[in-house]
């Protein structure tokens, strides 16, 4: 597959077959998608790899977050459902007080991102990068062992694909480019 391809096909997974991802060929993407650039190599990331029996709590704590902030009971904690992916991918980023270095350095991970995705749709393994709203909580943060100075960028769920979502349309290129400075008339 080339890049072209893998780029234009590759779709956010929501549904994913019983099928294990193997450990190491997440290593593997991981080994390669961390060449993303980053500036002056503050390489700002770590992960935390989630296989399902390691994903039940994280979900019951998602699905009781949700049923508080909408006023209803805290559910029941479920078995992992059968499309569930195979592994989650906890991606984790340093947080640098200047602003800069802040943006820079999410820039970066968010390039590590769409690497591991695209490198894992070359191998026919579907990945959606899922934020959640409450991936600043506390007892999430403590589920994961994020730190003070970190900050949780995204669970990416990883898996083979059950379904393959259409594509959908984008706008035209002409509609999102311009050529050169806006000035004020003279």
């Amino acid at each position: 597959m080339e890049l072209r391809e893998a780029i234009m096909n590759r779709r956010s997974i929501r549904s994913f077959k019983k099928e294990e991802v193997d450990v190491s060929a997440i290593e593997e993407l991981l080994e390669i998608a961390r060449y993303a650039p980053n500036h002056k190599m503050t390489q700002p990331w770590r992960f935390v790899v989630l296989d399902r029996h390691d994903q039940a709590p994280l979900q019951h704590l998602i699905k009781s977050k949700k049923a508080l902030k909408k006023g209803k009971p805290v559910p029941e904690e479920e078995p992992i459902a059968d499309d569930a992916p195979s592994h989650m991918l906890a991606v984790i980023m340093n947080v640098n007080e200047k602003e800069k270095v802040y943006r820079d350095d999410y820039g970066a991970v968010s390039s590590l991102i769409q690497n591991f995705s695209l490198l894992a749709w070359e191998k026919g393994i579907g990945v959606v990068w899922k934020t959640p709203g409450f991936m600043q909580d506390e007892e999430m943060k403590k589920l994961l062992d994020i730190g003070e100075t970190e900050e949780l960028v995204g669970l990416l769920h990883i898996g083979y694909p059950a379904v393959v979502p259409k594509m959908k349309e984008r706008d035209p290129l002409e509609s999102k480019l311009r050529y050169g400075l806006t000035r004020d008339s003279e």
